[in-house]
């Protein structure tokens, strides 16, 4: 595959991804309120940085939970790499309501804006 279909898959897939892997963590932590937000570097198929929303204040759950998701976007073929002076911009996490349409396919700031 060449380079250019390799980003291009990357911009259709890391979105969906992210989705997948938020619906995931909730419903294994159904206790807390957890959102994905991710920001990826220009002309890269990975990431650049991954957070995690709604578990701040318990650094060990936290390092748990990134641990996971890490792992399981790699397994899919994301990586996650800051690069220093590289460009970012955010990817918003693709979210279905109840498995019908999409609802919402913003970022967390879009979700202020409703």
């Amino acid at each position: 595959m060449s380079t250019d279909q390799d980003l291009a898959r990357a911009r259709t897939q890391r979105p969906r991804l992210l989705g997948a892997l938020e619906t995931l963590l909730r419903a294994r932590n159904p206790d807390l309120d957890l959102f994905v937000s991710a920001l990826a570097h220009y002309s890269e198929p990975g990431l650049a940085h991954l957070h995690l929303y709604g578990v701040e204040d318990d650094h060990e759950r936290r390092s748990r939970l990134m641990k996971f998701a890490t792992a399981w976007l790699l397994e899919r073929g994301i990586s996650i790499e800051l690069q220093e002076g590289r460009d970012v911009y955010d990817i918003p996490p693709w979210r279905e309501a109840n498995g019908g349409t999409a609802q919402d396919m913003g970022s967390l700031d879009a979700l202020d804006e409703i």
